[in-house]
């Protein structure tokens, strides 16, 4: 008979599972040279396109503008820009030839990085210019940006936000009070079991792989990888992922979740891995699919990233989180159009603690 703390434990994740909505990732709407989205807390970007012909012009191009604000009270409002910084240390910028703002250039993920109130200082000059030119230090030309839908896209946000009408808005001002609407970022409760090494030997994934869809789809050279899960009782867990395909910049696996008891002269045995919202590569009702995969041993994350081109400036990512019977999303953020947005936009966020640390909380 399984000891009661296992019992209590499956139990515990049938019931967060089942208190979970399942995860609707926000959409991502284009305006002109501009991309607008949100996540599932209304927290929304708003990111610059390589203008389309007849813009600004592809010459003077050396990266994007993301505009990032916050829904809840604490209102974080931030301007990123994201190009080499080599040497430069000092940036000017101007929006239709006048002077808008002047700061330090660092090293890092975003080489200048516009916060609170200079950030909404900036935010309206954007909205009402025509483009935006960004010089070093000497003059030089770091990047120049069509601000052509750039006010469509605040709107977009002020709306989603609830703050058209506010004096919060950027956009679709108004004299009411913003009141930021309460926003619980769900919580996912994850029943890991004890740590173990065993994992299906070769011989196993090649007869999986031999019995599977993506069979007709393995050519060249493929690896197929096992990971372990863990152990419960007298059985053991592993995650599978089977070589599916793979294109010049994207690698396809189909995750498996394998099974091995000790009681049972049967070996391991093989199932498709449940996710609670299907992967973006594999579509809904069909087998599962993930993308230059990545997983997170310590904490069982799985990740897919599937890019539309080399660049990375499109595609789709995900963030899983393995709940003891099933992957859970975490957070995934896309970018649908093709036009030098390297740095895409959040559409689904979510938390997540183990099974141990949800009991403690809630005594």
């Amino acid at each position: 008979m399984p000891p009661i703390s296992f019992i209590a434990g499956i139990f515990a994740t049938i019931a967060a599972a089942a208190a979970l909505p399942v995860p609707q990732p926000g959409e991502i709407r284009t305006f002109k040279d501009w991309a607008a989205g949100c996540d599932n807390s209304a927290n929304c970007e708003a990111v610059s396109f390589v203008p389309d012909q007849g813009g600004a012009g592809y010459d003077g191009w050396g990266g994007p503008i993301k505009i990032v604000r916050t829904a809840g009270s604490e209102d974080i409002f931030k301007i990123r820009f994201l190009f080499e910084a080599d040497s430069m240390d000092r940036y000017t910028m101007l929006i239709d030839g006048k002077l808008v703002d002047t700061g330090p250039i660092v090293q890092g993920d975003y080489a200048i990085e516009i916060v609170g109130e200079d950030a909404k200082k900036v935010a309206n000059a954007i909205i009402s210019g025509n483009q935006l030119v960004l010089r070093g230090p000497e003059g030089e030309n770091i990047t120049q940006i069509s601000l052509a839908g750039s006010s469509a896209a605040l709107r977009y946000i002020d709306q989603k936000q609830d703050r058209a009408g506010t004096i919060t808005a950027l956009v679709a001002k108004g004299k009411k009070m913003f009141k930021p609407s309460p926003s619980t970022v769900p919580v996912i409760t994850v029943d890991q079991w004890e740590a173990a090494k065993l994992a299906p030997d070769t011989s196993a994934l090649v007869a999986l792989a031999e019995d599977s869809k993506c069979k007709e789809d393995r050519y060249g050279l493929v690896e197929d990888q096992a990971y372990p899960l863990g152990k419960r009782g007298q059985t053991y867990r592993a995650l599978v992922l089977i070589s599916c395909g793979s294109g010049a910049y994207n690698f396809s696996s189909a995750p498996y979740i394998g099974e091995f008891r000790e009681d049972s002269s049967e070996g391991w045995t093989f199932t498709p891995a449940k996710f609670d919202r299907q992967p973006s590569w594999g579509g809904e009702g069909g087998l599962p699919l993930l993308v230059n995969a990545g997983w997170d041993e310590k904490d069982q994350t799985l990740s897919s990233y599937g890019k539309g081109r080399g660049l990375g400036d499109c595609g789709n990512a995900e963030n899983y989180v393995w709940d003891g019977e099933a992957f859970r999303l975490i957070d995934a953020s896309a970018m649908d159009e093709c036009r030098g947005a390297y740095d895409w936009i959040t559409t689904w966020r979510a938390e997540y603690r183990k099974l141990e640390q949800a009991s403690a909380a809630a005594k």
